[in-house]
């Protein structure tokens, strides 16, 4: 078998496909993918990369909706196709695995009331469509409520041990009353934003003239990943950890075996068959002491690193999360506000 089939088949490891577009979620699904993630950012790429498939669903949408609701039924068409591909998985896992992923809008991180709401009619679009919200202050606000609600959630934008325990505890709060109403706890995933750690760590690092080498700096998010695994492990905890932003082989192999879902989109998939790893769990494998030392340079690895490294209110302040709702609102989320509509929106002007 190849190496993502040993990784379905003979290890505690999962792996969802990353993006929205119908040819690569056919593709891999018959790689072995259980569920897809999507966000703003990807929907818009898919709309674009197969508008032939796409146009006849997006005609049918009203031409006065506000802006968010464009974008939010622009979503709710990308996800509910995702969500109904993966449907047999749904079923076969009894709710383990098989969802697709509906992320709120970027531009409410700091809105528990309005993240709540949206998160309401997220997973109304279908019953294996969970919720993608931030790792903000606000958002373990709406954690809570959604565990308690039963409703499936992804907590994404996160990118350090202390918002990936901060997570955890919300769950905790919900899956308790969610247990004391008669009600099953829901599916929750904690996304480990490795990639992206390195890369803004990178950046840090050359600002602040530390001479820190590449062969360190790439290791930064797998640590933090690695860290928060031990912690859930030691916790006992139902949340899951979803490796994301993948860069390279070396992020999948060092946790590979480990009881997480990857997101890996077809690029990163192919580079897996071409390059072929040993098939060799590497999730019990410790970053070298030497390189956490060489990290525990830049202040901004500290925070990531440490378990109290920040308080929930720095949360939305630091700086891979501003980088990343940026991103997700600049080229995601707005774009799909006016897309293919006759409004024409003032807010760049």
């Amino acid at each position: 078998m190849n190496y993502l089939e040993w990784l379905d088949q003979c290890t505690s490891t999962t792996w969802w496909h990353d993006s929205g577009n119908p040819d690569e979620i056919a593709l891999a699904i018959r790689r072995g993918a259980k569920g897809v993630t999507t966000n703003p950012v990807l929907t818009y790429r898919s709309l674009q990369s197969q508008p032939d498939f796409w146009l006849p669903r997006v005609r049918t949408l009203r031409d006065d909706l506000d802006f968010e609701e464009r974008a939010e039924a622009l979503l709710e068409l990308v996800a509910t196709y995702a969500a109904e591909q993966v449907y047999p998985v749904y079923k076969t896992t009894k709710g383990r695995n098989g969802y697709a992923l509906g992320q709120l809008n970027p531009a409410r991180a700091g809105d528990a009331e309005g993240m709540l709401l949206q998160a309401r009619r997220v997973h109304s679009w279908g019953e294996n469509i969970a919720v993608k919200l931030p790792a903000t202050a606000a958002g373990l606000d709406v954690v809570e409520h959604l565990v308690e609600e039963g409703i499936p959630i992804c907590a994404t934008i996160n990118v350090s041990v202390s918002q990936a325990l901060a997570v955890a505890d919300a769950y905790e709060r919900g899956k308790k009353k969610a247990i004391a109403s008669g009600s099953a706890p829901p599916l929750c995933i904690v996304v480990q934003q490795v990639g992206r750690l390195d890369d803004y760590l990178r950046d840090v690092a050359m600002d602040m003239r530390l001479d820190i080498p590449e062969s360190d700096l790439r290791m930064a998010g797998l640590a933090v990943a690695k860290r928060t695994y031990a912690r859930f492990t030691q916790r006992k905890t139902d949340c899951v950890i979803m490796p994301a932003g993948l860069r390279g082989e070396y992020h999948i192999t060092g946790m590979a075996g480990g009881n997480l879902i990857y997101t890996i989109n077809t690029r990163m998939q192919d580079m897996m068959l071409e390059s072929d790893p040993e098939q060799r769990p590497g999730i019990g494998d410790p970053v070298d002491p030497k390189i956490i030392d060489s990290l525990m340079r830049i202040p901004e690895f500290v925070r990531a690193y440490e378990p109290d490294g920040m308080t929930p209110s720095e949360f939305i302040s630091y700086g891979v999360t501003q980088k990343l709702l940026s991103q997700f609102y600049e080229t995601g989320w707005a774009p799909l506000e006016t897309y293919l509509s006759s409004r024409v929106s003032t807010r760049w002007i």
